[in-house]
């Protein structure tokens, strides 16, 4: 039976259509081949330079998986033959080892301004700048009510250890001052204490007219506190956007990784992630349709490729609503973290 089937093989390199018109088409005659044992007994190799040529590369691979009763066995053999250029396999983990550019192509970029690409680009390339220039919108709303209990414990402390007493002109300035003075016997001038000092932060006009006026340099580090916050909160959440989708894509959101040193001793870094949970998917996505592959796989030669090409013809790429502005609940926690009372 063997010699049958390598003498019908044979006759399928010299003349293939021939032959595959005799079996209704080449898919029927690899098929039919498939079913009689071990393909490789019978010289079905997918590198060998006629199913190249003749445009057959894709539709061996395909219909081999079909009949390999170990598909994951299939796919690391299919690795090491055709996508060891940037896939290996370490432990049965399928390892992708790219520059972290070339995962770009996943996200899709449909859209003028802030597609899902530009906001992975602007992570990979941690080319953050200024999204919010004006973050602040009014100082007491931002700065002080944002605080929580202990930072507000401290400016509390600061204020009624460090404020000057209060004269008339500053009295004058904001109602609440005003009948504190007359609650006070009308003093010549008006100490705030601790008594007092959490009824004023609870006033708006006069909290804001003592910062102002008497902790200038503490205004500007509680306002520079909340834009970094503010921005950092934003770059921490289109972060999340981004590594989120490639590990929904990939089934990992990858890693950079040491994988040596140069010439000059210099250590070499590329950013890894492990498709194995997806990997079986793309495959079959790229060689169940190989009639619509623009090329064999061979001609790609690589996992990147082989994934341009998917996106090429349709595949869904990783998309998401960029946000118009950061979580508060993120911007309090940054804010009360970096501000120094």
């Amino acid at each position: 039976m063997e010699d049958k089937i390598s003498a019908l093989i044979d006759k399928f390199y010299d003349n293939p259509s021939g032959v595959a018109k005799n079996f209704g088409g080449p898919e029927q005659f690899i098929k039919f081949v498939l079913a009689k044992g071990n393909p490789e007994e019978h010289y079905l190799d997918p590198k060998n330079q006629f199913f190249f040529d003749e445009g057959l590369q894709d539709l061996l691979i395909w219909e081999q998986y079909q009949a390999a009763p170990d598909k994951f066995e299939y796919l690391k053999h299919f690795i090491s033959e055709f996508l060891e250029s940037d896939l290996v396999v370490q432990n049965d983990r399928i390892i992708w080892l790219t520059d972290k550019d070339d995962l770009l192509m996943a996200f899709d970029d449909r859209g003028r301004d802030g597609t899902a690409r530009n906001a992975a680009e602007t992570v990979f390339n941690e080319d953050f700048n200024e999204h919010f220039i004006e973050s602040i919108s009014d100082f007491y709303d931002d700065c002080i009510e944002t605080l929580n209990d202990n930072n507000k414990s401290l400016l509390a402390n600061k204020i009624v250890s460090e404020l000057p007493p209060l004269t008339s002109d500053d009295i004058e300035q904001t109602s609440f001052l005003e009948e504190l003075w007359e609650i006070e016997g009308q003093p010549e001038t008006l100490s705030i204490t601790a008594d007092n000092i959490t009824e004023l932060l609870e006033d708006k006009k006069t909290t804001k007219y003592i910062i102002k006026n008497f902790f200038p340099d503490l205004r500007s580090d509680m306002e520079s506190a909340y834009w970094n916050a503010f921005n950092t909160a934003y770059e921490d959440e289109l972060s999340k956007n981004v590594y989120g989708g490639l590990e929904g894509f990939f089934g990992d959101s990858g890693k950079m990784v040491n994988v040596g040193t140069n010439r000059a001793g210099n250590d070499i870094w590329t950013y890894s992630i492990d498709v194995t949970n997806t990997f079986d998917y793309l495959f079959r996505e790229f060689f169940m349709n190989w009639k619509n592959n623009y090329n064999p796989i061979e001609y790609y030669g690589s996992f990147k490729e082989m994934l341009k090409e998917l996106f090429n013809n349709g595949l869904d790429r990783i998309d998401f609503r960029i946000p118009d502005y950061p979580d508060f609940d993120d911007v309090k926690n940054a804010y009360n973290e970096y501000v120094e009372i």
